[in-house]
């Protein structure tokens, strides 16, 4: 998993698929969402909300200094679950030195740094393509948001190092042909 390669356990922020944070956060009991720092930064260019961060009790302290934070229920964080699928975010849960998950955010690439700086993040998970399967359409390319995916002269090219391990290509793929696998 890039250099997260044989940790002994994850640290800081991963990306993770949608289905690894639903996991996450059903092991956890009490919420509280607060407002993206990186959204609140360039409200001006992010569409996607603010209170896209999510963190346990007792308080987590997150990597972001995002404002806003109140205590949530149960109710919304299924929504917030439901619109990080719709509108596509990347989930990165946040691991302290102990590797328990703190909190997790819900990020896009017009404004974290992370996703843009295509930093050591990558996940416990990477794509696999069924060659067979792929029409090739490149619905998936776009939401690629580290460049892993693209239509060169009518063919889908993976470059698989630089799957981090979202799984958002998945749900975008109109034949199946893509999973996740463990790295």
């Amino acid at each position: 998993m890039g250099n997260n390669e044989g940790r002994e356990m994850l640290k800081g922020d991963i990306v993770s698929t949608l289905a690894e944070a639903r996991e996450i956060i059903s092991a956890k009991s009490a919420f509280w969402l607060g407002n993206c720092s990186c959204r609140e930064e360039r409200a001006s260019v992010c569409k996607k909300g603010l209170r896209v961060c999510l963190g346990f009790t007792p308080p987590a302290v997150s990597a972001a200094p995002g404002s806003g934070r109140s205590p949530a229920t149960r109710e919304e964080v299924e929504k917030l679950l439901y619109f990080a699928k719709t509108e596509k975010l990347v989930p990165r849960p946040y691991y302290n030195d102990k590797g328990e998950v703190t909190a997790v955010c819900f990020c896009c690439p017009c404004c974290c740094g992370v996703i843009k700086a295509k930093a050591d993040v990558a996940g416990k998970f990477m794509e696999v393509t069924d060659a067979a399967n792929c029409t090739n359409c490149g619905a998936c390319v776009p939401v690629c948001y580290f460049g892993a995916r693209k239509i060169e002269d009518g063919i889908l090219k993976i470059d698989r190092k630089n799957c981090f391990g979202c799984g958002i290509c998945v749900a975008e793929c109109p034949t199946g042909a893509i999973s996740m696998v463990k790295r």
